[in-house]
C-alpha cells in the first residue's frame, strides 16, 4: 500500500503545478474549479458552476478534493469528512481523537501549547478567521456540538528545522505555496490576529492540526 502522506503532497504538488499560479477568474482554471467543487465538495455541476459563478471561497473543497485523491491512491480506508467547510471536517477529526476511534484516521490536535503535535509532511493545520473561535479549546467545543466557523487549512508538503511549506487552495486566488516560519522549539508560531483596514480578519492564530495515523 502507498503512504497516504507522500500521496496527500503529490495530489497539493499536482495541484499548485495546474493551477499554475493563475488566478481563479482565468475562465484556463474553470475545470480544476468544477472537480475541487464536484469530487472534493459533493456538488452538483449546476451547483458547482453557481459557486464558481458566485466565487464562493473554495479553499475545503481543495483540500477534500487532494484528500480524496491521496486517499484513492494510497488504498487507505480511513473515513474523511469531505465538505466546503474546514470546520466540517476540522471537527470530525477532533471528534475521533475525543472518541478514540481506531486508526487508520484522521485526528485534529492541539496546534499550540499542551498536547500539540510537531509538524510533520501530509499534516492538515488550519487557523481561525473568526474572532470568537481563537483556541484548540474553542475548536474541541465546536467540535462537540457541531457548529461550523469560518476557518483556512493547508496541506503540510515540506518539513524544515526552521520553517515548513504548506500547499493550499483559494490563496490570493489561486492555489499556492507558501512558508510558515516555525517557533524556536519547531512547533507552530502563536499568532495573533490581523485585521484589513476594514477590521475583517485577514488571518488569526492555529486552531487545528489534523494528523493521519494508521
Amino acid at each position: 500500500m502507498a503512504d497516504f502522506r507522500s500521496e496527500l503532497v503529490e495530489a497539493a504538488g499536482k495541484e499548485l503545478t495546474r493551477f499554475g499560479g493563475r488566478k481563479e477568474t482565468d475562465s484556463a482554471v474553470r475545470p480544476l474549479l468544477m472537480e475541487y467543487w464536484m469530487e472534493g465538495a459533493g456538488r452538483s455541476s449546476n451547483t458547482a458552476k453557481n459557486e464558481i459563478a458566485n466565487r464562493t471561497a473554495w479553499s475545503a473543497a481543495f483540500v477534500s478534493f487532494v484528500v480524496k485523491r491521496a486517499l484513492a491512491a494510497s488504498g487507505s480506508v480511513a473515513e474523511f469528512e469531505f465538505s466546503a467547510s474546514h470546520s466540517v471536517y476540522a471537527g470530525a477529526a477532533i471528534r475521533n481523537l475525543l472518541e478514540q476511534k481506531p486508526f487508520p484516521g484522521f485526528y485534529g490536535i492541539a496546534p499550540t501549547g499542551p498536547g500539540a503535535g510537531l509538524p510533520e509532511i501530509g499534516d492538515i493545520i488550519g487557523s481561525t478567521r473568526t474572532t470568537s473561535l481563537d483556541d484548540y479549546a474553542d475548536a474541541v467545543l465546536a467540535a462537540r456540538t457541531k457548529q461550523t466557523y469560518f476557518s483556512h487549512f493547508d496541506v503540510v508538503t515540506e518539513v524544515f528545522p526552521k520553517e515548513i511549506t504548506v500547499v493550499g487552495g483559494n490563496v490570493s486566488n489561486s492555489v499556492t505555496a507558501k512558508s510558515v516560519k516555525l517557533a524556536t522549539d519547531g512547533f507552530l508560531p502563536v499568532r495573533p490576529f490581523k485585521f484589513d483596514s476594514a477590521g475583517a480578519v485577514l488571518s488569526g492564530p492555529y486552531l487545528c492540526m489534523i494528523k493521519y495515523r494508521e
